[in-house]
């Protein structure tokens, strides 16, 4: 949930000369007094939004023109010791799944409500009892479907504490609770990856001995949570040192997939991307490719001939992975890296006292299309920089918005007040234009497009925050 209020009236703004295509802006807000929000997304012919307001929920409506229609208190949400762990949108309803404390026990919750915000149902999901020493530490996910949720704990290092809800049949699937090996090795310091089926199964997976002096026993120790029990694979991983990697459900072919990035040397440069995938049940990968960049893809990329040098593509991080009909995965990773400038880099300044000045830097962005044999069918570079300085990077990165033939990635072309926006349109083969999106000049916006929310085919919902007002804009294509 992010942490600013919103309301909406109307205004238009358009595009930079695009024909067909426009925006809508809403009027400011105050942001200072909520604590913050979430949009629902479309459901019937209006546009629900979640707020949380310190000490009260309420969800506003708005119709296509953005114009505010209707806003309802939600009473039946005790502030008291309360956490909304999300809001879930359905086809005709929406769900609110939170945690509360009551005489030191931990419960959790969920309350549906259909399209204006009446609630038509509720449950207890679970009751974690009186935990002194080890409070639930309780996160979520959500199914590609949004029909299935699973809350996991982690409150203690060596156990997972996990339960699947289904929210059309408002019914719990299972609840588990399973030991994990302690990921917290010196050398392994990423957190386990976790993916989740439309039906309701579970991933938890951990890569172990990553690192040079054990390769020969790099693998990936996989938990499949389920209806059934809980089975563990252990998948090899090959002589490769790994630096990033995400997993992902097909549910289409039925299998899990995952895709990354590896180095030769140091965790630092990446020299390749790879590809997997698993089907659940059986104790290896069935597809498992590493591929390295091509000097012609780096060149592009670092934008110079790189001739013999192999250094990679530094500062690399993987953002998101899109599965494809086929059975392939499309990764998307960015160049991103911070930097502290304080006390602790030599230079002896300070911000309020104790806090450091953070540099960021969003640089360009890269995609690789593999097939579903694990062979890269096309890589593109997508180039842009991004600077800004004690703003923990809000206005910066990309927002993704999907259809069946092309991804189109948003971004602010620089991290300022008077701003231009622009667009890549990437099509199914790797080949992409480079678009003016829009102009912000003078007109007191500042969008946030890596908190966009995309509600259909065409179009998407970006929030901006500017001098402590905040605006929503529709993008309509």
């Amino acid at each position: 949930m992010l942490k600013l209020p919103l309301f909406f009236s109307f205004f238009c703004l358009a595009f930079n000369g695009l024909y067909g295509q426009s925006a809508m802006v809403s009027d400011p807000l105050f942001i200072r007094s909520d604590y913050g929000y979430e949009i629902i997304g479309r459901l019937r012919d209006r546009v629900l939004v979640f707020r949380d307001r310190y000490d009260d929920f309420v969800v506003q409506a708005f119709d296509n023109q953005m114009r505010l229609s209707w806003s309802k208190d939600l009473d039946d949400l005790d502030r008291r010791g309360m956490r909304v762990l999300g809001v879930v949108p359905g086809r005709n309803d929406f769900s609110v799944v939170y945690q509360m404390r009551r005489r030191g026990h931990t419960i959790l919750r969920v309350h549906k409500y259909d399209p204006g915000a009446n609630l038509i149902d509720s449950m207890v999901i679970k009751d974690y009892g009186e935990r002194i020493f080890n409070t639930p530490v309780l996160d979520m996910l959500k199914s590609e479907d949004r029909n299935c949720i699973v809350v996991y704990n982690t409150a203690e290092r060596d156990q997972i504490e996990v339960v699947a809800i289904h929210l059309d049949k408002m019914q719990v699937l299972w609840d588990a609770v399973a030991v994990v090996d302690d990921a917290s090795d010196f050398f392994e310091d990423r957190q386990p990856e976790i993916a989740l089926s439309n039906a309701g199964a579970f991933f938890w997976i951990v890569e172990k001995n990553n690192r040079r002096g054990k390769l020969d026993k790099h693998e990936l120790n996989i938990l499949r949570f389920d209806g059934t029990g809980i089975r563990t694979n252990r998948t090899p991983m090959g002589a490769y040192l790994t630096i990033d990697s995400r997993f992902i459900y097909d549910n289409l072919n039925d299998r899990l997939g995952g895709a990354g990035l590896w180095a030769e040397k140091g965790r630092e440069r990446a020299n390749g991307a790879f590809y997997l995938s698993v089907i659940p049940g059986r104790d290896s990968a069935q597809v498992l490719r590493y591929e390295p960049f091509d000097e012609k893809f780096m060149s592009i990329l670092r934008q110079k001939d790189v001739g013999e040098d192999s250094r990679g593509i530094a500062d690399a991080q993987l953002r998101e992975l899109l599965v494809r009909q086929d059975g392939g995965i499309i990764l998307v990773a960015e160049r991103f890296h911070e930097v502290q400038r304080g006390a602790a880099a030599g230079r002896g300044f300070f911000r309020d006292g104790m806090r450091m000045i953070v540099d960021y830097y969003y640089d360009d962005v890269f995609v690789v299309a593999f097939q579903p044999n694990g062979q890269s069918q096309w890589k593109s570079a997508l180039h842009k920089k991004q600077y800004s300085q004690d703003d923990d990077g809000t206005f910066s990165s990309y927002f993704l918005m999907r259809n069946a033939d092309r991804m189109r990635f948003f971004f602010n072309d620089e991290i300022k007040y008077e701003n231009t926006c622009s667009e890549y349109v990437l099509s199914a083969i790797g080949e992409f234009d480079r678009n003016s999106l829009l102009n912000t000049l003078n007109q007191n916006l500042r969008l946030r497009f890596r908190d966009a929310l995309q509600l259909n085919a065409t179009e998407c919902i970006v929030p901006s925050e500017y001098r402590g007002r905040l605006k929503l804009v529709l993008l309509r294509f």
